[in-house]
């Protein structure tokens, strides 16, 4: 795994747990490991083929962000940019890389950053 790679599942996590409020670890998919194990599939590497495909993989985290999403937009501060966060959980449906997941996590985590000042 490379650091580029490493910092993208992180910031993944950290969206994670400041959207359940909780600690690294597999309940809601708060661990950068579902993040890195989608991305080293799709990059062809197999050592997470055990895990099921590429697909099935970005299905997962696909599912655990869109999770966060909707709890943002119910969470204060974050519900006060409801409509923002919604968005960003309907266009979850049409990605189909895990560089297309990450943009929308950041654009996500960048708006959090935002709202806690």
């Amino acid at each position: 795994m490379n650091v580029d790679n490493y910092k993208k599942a992180s910031e993944y996590e950290n969206l994670i747990k400041i959207a359940f409020n909780c600690s690294r670890g597999s309940r809601n998919g708060a661990d950068l490991c579902f993040m890195q194990n989608a991305m080293t599939m799709e990059e062809g590497k197999t050592y997470a083929k055990h895990l099921g495909s590429f697909e099935k993989q970005l299905q997962k985290v696909k599912t655990y962000s869109s999770k966060a999403l909707i709890k943002l937009s119910k969470t204060k501060p974050y519900s006060s940019q409801k409509d923002f966060f919604m968005d960003l959980e309907n266009k979850i449906n049409e990605v189909d890389s895990t560089s297309q997941l990450m943009n929308i996590v950041t654009e996500a985590l960048r708006k959090v950053i935002e709202l806690r000042k």
